[in-house]
C-alpha cells in the first residue's frame, strides 16, 4: 500500500501508525514524502528509526530507506504468520540514541505487543517488559507523566489489559540534554482474545484535579499560588473539588513542566500539559504563564463535556479500528451544539487506519472496527 507522507497532518504520526499497523497485519507499505510538512526538510528522525528497526526485527520485515533523514521507506513484513511473535521472556530495550520522545516510540510499538505477543500457559499472567531510553519530557509529544496519568488509565478503561509504566530516569529536551528511560510492563491479549468495542459516554462532574509540576524548588511557592487561582477559575461555583498536588525538582532553571488532570465522577481523566519552551528571563513570570496556559486549555477541554481530551482522542483511533465492532467516544459539543471537530492529528490517524484496516469513521467519534484476533 502506498502512503503519501504529506497527507493531512503530514508529520511523524502518520509514519508511526502506518508502521505499527503494517507490522501487526503483515501488509507491506511504502511511505513517500516522509514528514513532508515539517520544517528543515522532514525525513526520518532517530525516534522513528528506533521504532522501525524494533518492529522490523519482531515481524522479520525487509526494509528500504531506513536511514536518518530518509524521505521514503519500504516496510515489507514476513507473510509467515508463524514468525514474528514476541517471546514474552525476552527483556527488550529500545535506545532512541538521544532525547527523542519515549512516548511516541511507545505509541508505535504498543499495538504489536498487545495483539501479536502470544503468552504461554498462564495467559494474562505473562508480561512483556520493554525499556525505552530517550526523552521523558520533550516538546510536542506525550510526556511520561501524561502517559502514566491519562493515557494508560484510559486504555484500561476501554478494555486493554493493565500496563505499568516505571520511570527509570527523566530525560529532557530543554536545558542540558539528558537521556532518560521508562520501562513498560505490558500484558498482551491471550491467544484468541480480542479488543471488544467500547463506548465512552456520560463523563459526569469533575470531582478532583491532580497537578504534577516539575520545576526548580524555589519556584514552588509561586506555582502553588498561581495554581490555587487557576483551580478556582476551573471549578464550578460552590462545587467541592479535591486537589492533589505533587511538585518535583527539575534540576535546571530552564526546565519547567506542568500537567493538570481533571478526574470525573465516572472515572474519566482529561489532561493538559506544557513543557515550557519560551526563553526565561524571570522564573516567576514563566511559572505564571505556564500555569495560566495549562489551566486555560484544560478549561476549554472541560467546557465541551466530552469524555476525552483532544490528544487522547487521536490516540484512541487505532484501538477503535482494532476493536471488533462499533466503538463510540463522546467527544463533546461545541458552543453551536455540534460535535467537537476532530483535530488534524485525529483525522490523520483515522485516514491511516481506514487505509490499512478498512475501518469506518464518522465525525462524531464513532468507528466500525474490523477487529484483530
Amino acid at each position: 500500500i502506498g502512503i503519501d507522507g504529506i497527507t493531512l497532518e503530514g508529520g511523524g504520526q502518520l509514519v508511526r501508525i502506518a508502521l505499527g499497523l503494517s507490522a501487526l497485519t503483515a501488509i507491506p507499505i511504502h511511505i513517500s514524502n516522509i514528514r513532508g510538512k515539517r520544517p528543515r526538510g522532514g525525513g526520518l528522525k532517530q525516534q522513528h528509526l528506533s521504532a522501525v528497526k524494533w518492529l522490523a526485527q519482531c515481524c522479520s520485515a525487509e526494509m528500504g530507506g531506513a536511514e536518518n533523514k530518509s524521505k521514503h521507506l519500504e516496510f515489507i513484513p514476513s507473510q509467515d504468520k508463524t514468525v514474528g511473535s514476541i517471546d514474552v521472556s525476552w527483556p527488550s530495550e529500545i535506545d532512541i540514541g538521544g532525547a527523542g520522545s519515549i512516548g511516541l516510540v511507545f505509541q508505535a510499538i504498543l499495538p504489536y505487543i498487545l495483539f501479536r505477543t502470544r503468552p504461554g500457559a498462564g495467559g494474562h499472567g505473562n508480561q512483556v517488559h520493554v525499556t525505552i531510553k530517550g526523552g521523558t519530557n520533550t516538546s510536542f509529544s506525550p510526556s511520561y507523566d501524561y502517559i502514566a496519568q491519562v493515557l494508560l488509565p484510559t486504555l484500561e478503561k476501554i478494555g486493554i489489559p493493565h500496563i505499568r509504566a516505571s520511570l527509570d530516569r527523566r530525560g529532557w529536551s530543554t536545558g542540558p540534554i539528558d537521556i532518560g528511560g521508562v520501562t513498560f510492563s505490558i500484558t498482551p491479549f491471550a491467544e484468541g482474545g480480542f479488543l471488544r468495542p467500547f463506548d465512552l459516554k456520560d463523563r459526569g462532574d469533575i470531582v478532583r484535579f491532580e497537578a504534577r509540576a516539575i520545576i526548580p524548588r524555589d519556584c514552588e511557592a509561586r506555582f502553588r499560588e498561581e495554581l490555587n487561582e487557576g483551580i478556582t477559575r476551573l471549578s464550578k461555583e460552590d462545587a467541592e473539588v479535591d486537589l492533589d498536588v505533587q511538585v518535583e525538582e527539575s534540576g535546571h532553571r530552564t526546565r519547567l513542566y506542568f500537567l493538570l488532570v481533571a478526574v470525573s465522577e465516572n472515572g474519566y481523566r482529561l489532561g493538559r500539559d506544557w513543557l515550557y519552551d519560551h526563553k526565561i528571563k524571570d522564573a516567576g513570570v514563566a511559572i505564571s504563564k505556564l500555569v495560566k496556559q495549562v489551566t486555560k486549555e484544560l478549561r476549554q477541554e472541560l467546557y465541551h463535556g466530552g469524555c476525552v481530551d483532544e490528544y487522547m482522542r487521536d490516540q484512541l483511533v487505532v484501538f477503535q479500528a482494532l476493536s471488533k465492532g462499533t466503538s463510540r467516544v463522546d467527544v463533546g459539543r461545541s458552543s453551536n451544539g455540534e460535535p467537537v471537530p476532530a483535530s488534524l492529528h485525529t483525522e490523520t490517524a483515522e485516514w491511516v487506519a481506514a487505509k490499512l484496516l478498512a475501518a469506518e469513521f464518522d465525525d462524531h467519534g464513532m468507528c466500525r472496527g474490523r477487529g484483530y484476533v
